[in-house]
């Protein structure tokens, strides 16, 4: 009975194409450190706050719902052409009956290299280290033999033996990321990274054979220009986890508003295709040090019998908090008395 009530959880904790292992969002450029710990620091500012919040398959009557909060900033150092950088992320994931919940606390360094003298060209080189929890409650699942004859009852015993409900794990991850951005509008993101190296030990059963399987991803952002206030953004990610893998493909185009005091202001729509999953509608908005986005996964994969096609809604939050310089006149002119 146990090993099933386990297949079962496994069964029911799954996202999309079984990632059941690791939080799952369709704003994935949203949430950089997730991504790719490469990408701490990688961003034009001082400080930068993020925020995403995922519900998914609100057909069922328990939807998953997924947090992520993450800070970053690059770190005063007297170097040149490097600048390290240094990034916290917080991830909190619960889902199913079970309410089989996930938190995930990791700390992020990176060590960004410039490699040309003119600035269009970086280099990010990051490792992930963090904690991650899981847990399940028990109390909040049935089981056959709490049914007395007539109904549930929940007073009865339910022959159940857990030796765990929580597990608490430590993880690693690393990255690479190549940055070139010859302006705000002429830029290309590319990275590559690798999750729990230390493919850690998963069981609620002390069973050592059953391990986090290691996370390859592959992704890219590049914004091109094509009018005068047009751009258009290509996007691709390509993730790989034991048996698993994941192919997302999608294109924004972004259009350029009249800037405010100065700072840019944008409104961008797109779509994604997570293939044999669902279609992703998205938009977002720059304002100011703001980036706020919206998007809807429909679903499209075996499941829509049970989803009615209904998928995941998300929103995401960037803000990017950046000094502005003084300017200082070099030569001043003395007021001449009247």
């Amino acid at each position: 009975m146990k090993k099933v009530v386990v297949i079962l959880l496994i069964i029911l904790f799954c996202k999309d194409n079984v990632f059941a292992q690791d939080i799952h969002l369709s704003q994935y450029n949203a949430s950089p450190q997730n991504l790719n710990p490469a990408q701490t620091g990688l961003f034009d500012g001082d400080w930068r706050l993020v925020g995403n919040y995922r519900s998914q398959w609100s057909a069922i009557p328990v939807p998953y719902k997924t947090f992520s909060l993450s800070a970053d900033t690059r770190l005063k150092t007297k170097l040149k052409n490097d600048v390290p950088a240094a990034g916290l992320l917080i991830n909190t994931d619960r889902a199913g009956d079970s309410r089989f919940t996930t938190m995930q606390v990791f700390v992020s360094g990176s060590y960004i290299k410039k490699l040309n003298s003119d600035s269009t060209h970086f280099v990010s080189l990051a490792i992930q280290p963090g904690i991650t929890t899981k847990s399940f409650d028990v109390a909040a699942l049935t089981f056959d033999q709490q049914w007395d004859g007539d109904s549930y009852n929940s007073s009865l015993s339910s022959g159940e033996n857990f030796p765990k409900t929580r597990i608490t794990y430590f993880d690693m991850g690393a990255g690479l990321a190549y940055l070139w951005r010859k302006n705000n509008r002429t830029k290309l993101n590319f990275g590559v990274s690798a999750l729990h190296l230390t493919k850690p030990k998963q069981s609620f059963f002390n069973d050592n054979n059953i391990q986090l399987d290691m996370k390859f991803n592959v992704s890219a952002l590049a914004q091109i220009p094509v009018a005068a206030k047009l751009d258009v953004m290509p996007s691709f990610l390509y993730q790989n986890q034991g048996k698993f893998n994941e192919t997302l493909i999608g294109l924004f185009g972004k259009y350029h508003l009249t800037p405010i005091n100065g700072q840019e202001t944008a409104v961008s729509l797109g779509a994604f295709y997570r293939l044999k999953d669902a279609f992703i509608l998205a938009a977002n908005m720059d304002y100011r040090n703001f980036n706020v986005g919206v998007s809807y996964d429909v679903n499209t994969s075996k499941l829509i019998e049970a989803t009615n096609r209904r998928g995941g809604f998300e929103i995401s939050v960037i803000y990017i908090f950046k000094k502005m310089v003084p300017f200082v006149a070099k030569k001043r002119v003395c007021p001449t008395d009247m």
